[in-house]
Order: C-alpha cells, then sequence, then structure tokens
C-alpha cells in the first residue's frame, strides 16, 4: 500500500510539474518573442510565416535606438525614474499612515470610510479620466512632473493593504508601548512601520510597476517631448515612413530591466508581503 501510495504522489507531483513549466513557458514565451524579435531586422519582424529565431541576427538595433531621430531614450527613462520614486515614496507615506489608522484607532464611520476608500478601487481609472484633467490643469500642473506623480501617489490597493498587516499586528504591542510614555509618532515610526517591512517592500513592488507601465495618464497630460516618460516613448516611437520595428521592440526589452532588478531583489520580501497582509480580515 505505501509503495502504491508513493507512487500516486510521484505522478501528481510529476503532473503538477509539468503544468506549472507549461503556464511559465506560456507567461515567458511573449518576453522570449520580444528579445529575440529586437535582434531582427525590420522586414523580418513581420514576415509571414513567423520565425522566432532571426534569419539574420541585427546587432545594431540597441545602439541606434538611443540615438534614433530626435528620441531622447536617455531622459525619458530619468524622467521615469523620477516619477516612479516621488509616486511610490508618497504611496508608501500616505497608505502605511491611512491603513494603519483604519486598522489600529477605532472612530465613528471607520467602516464606512474605509468601505469608500475601498470601493474607488472599482472605478476603472478612464471614468475619471477627463475630471482628472481638468483638475491637473486648473493647477496648471500640465507637463510637469508634479502632474504625473501626484494622481498616481495613492491607491486604494495600498491602503487595503497596509490597513490588512497592520490590522495582523498584535494590539498588545501597541498597548505595552504607550504604558512605557511612547507617544502616537514613536509608535508608528519605531515599531509598527518597522514591522511592516514586508508589506511595505510588497507594495513598493506593486506601485512601482504600475506607474512605470503607466501609458494613459502620460498620454494625456504630457505634451512636451522632454517630460515624456519611457512607455509613452515607446508609444509614440516611429519613423517617418515606416515604424523601426526592431528599436522599438530593444527598447522596450531595455524598459523592463529595471522592475525585473527590483523583484530579484525584493522577491524574497513579495511573497512574504503578500502572505502575512492575508492573515487576519
Amino acid at each position: 500500500m505505501k509503495s502504491n501510495y508513493r507512487t500516486t504522489q510521484q505522478i501528481m507531483r510529476l503532473i503538477l510539474y509539468v503544468v506549472l513549466i507549461a503556464l511559465a513557458f506560456i507567461f515567458i514565451f511573449p518576453f522570449l518573442l520580444m528579445v529575440l524579435s529586437s535582434f531582427k531586422f525590420n522586414k523580418d519582424v513581420l514576415a509571414v510565416p513567423v520565425k522566432i529565431f532571426p534569419v539574420a541576427w541585427n546587432w545594431g538595433s540597441y545602439k541606434s535606438a538611443f540615438t534614433y531621430a530626435d528620441y531622447d531614450f536617455g531622459r525619458y527613462f530619468i524622467n521615469s525614474g523620477i516619477v516612479v520614486v516621488f509616486a511610490v515614496a508618497f504611496c508608501i507615506f500616505l497608505s502605511t499612515t491611512a491603513g494603519y489608522g483604519f486598522a489600529k484607532y477605532k472612530f465613528k464611520g471607520n467602516g464606512v470610510l474605509f468601505a469608500v476608500v475601498l470601493s474607488t478601487i472599482m472605478i476603472p481609472f478612464e471614468a475619471i479620466l477627463v475630471p482628472l484633467f481638468l483638475l491637473v490643469r486648473s493647477f496648471n500642473m500640465q507637463n510637469t512632473f508634479a502632474g504625473l506623480i501626484i494622481p498616481q501617489a495613492l491607491t486604494a490597493f495600498g491602503v487595503f493593504m497596509m490597513r490588512q498587516f497592520f490590522f495582523s499586528m498584535p494590539d498588545e504591542l501597541i498597548e505595552s508601548a504607550r504604558i512605557d510614555g511612547a507617544n502616537e509618532y514613536l509608535i508608528f515610526t519605531k515599531i509598527s512601520f518597522p514591522i511592516a517591512r514586508t508589506a511595505v517592500l510588497a507594495l513598493i513592488i506593486f506601485h512601482a510597476q504600475y506607474v512605470w507601465n503607466m501609458l494613459v495618464w502620460p498620454l494625456t497630460v504630457i505634451s512636451n517631448p522632454n517630460m515624456r516618460t519611457l512607455p509613452q516613448a515607446i508609444a509614440l516611437f516611429s519613423g517617418v515612413y515606416y515604424t523601426p520595428y526592431p528599436e522599438q521592440l530593444a527598447i522596450s526589452v531595455v524598459s523592463c530591466l529595471p522592475l525585473l532588478i527590483l523583484y530579484l531583489f525584493l522577491s524574497k520580501y513579495f511573497v512574504q508581503g503578500i502572505a502575512m497582509t492575508g492573515l487576519k480580515g
């Protein structure tokens, strides 16, 4: 019986591995195709039938992408980096303080107010695009970093995620600190926030990839070529008579690297943060 059970377990494990490998390949294949196509010549990218590997390798696509026409992708990288750093920093500050308040302070209307905040997740960004643009324009923030950063500085998901984490944190820690004479500022900065490090790092990954890949809002609020973000520049990247697909794909590959590096460094904390935010509802 034991041998039959062990054989069944091995077969089930093998099936699971095959399914996981197949799913991983489905997710990775488009990225691999993008990388390989970035080394093709323009006529081969859209050739039919599709050839996965280049017929002839175009090793100059990455260099020419950064010097193509009047596109300054070095500047666009810097613009996107500035927007991501400040938007994520504001998001962490606002999400942790709001989430901590909803989780640890009992005040009238707490549940209703949190439900209102959470309900905004169901509103698609396109629905508020026009009023948000009118608001930004009224503050003269078109073609500015402030116009890009402030509307992306807080998400209801971030508040929800941090609230769930702080909700799972024992109240006894806070009560002990209060008995020892610590004020609310010290309790948050010296006790609660350091404990929430894993959740904060997970939120950094989530919000960084959201802001880095944002396309609709920069296209709406930015018209100055020098203020373009990377996704906006890639979307507008074209030649006079044709689109240089190898160069466009090369820039797309390079634009994936910062998020990939960020995830590789924070992946351990990312998994821990996601697991710990669901401990207690």
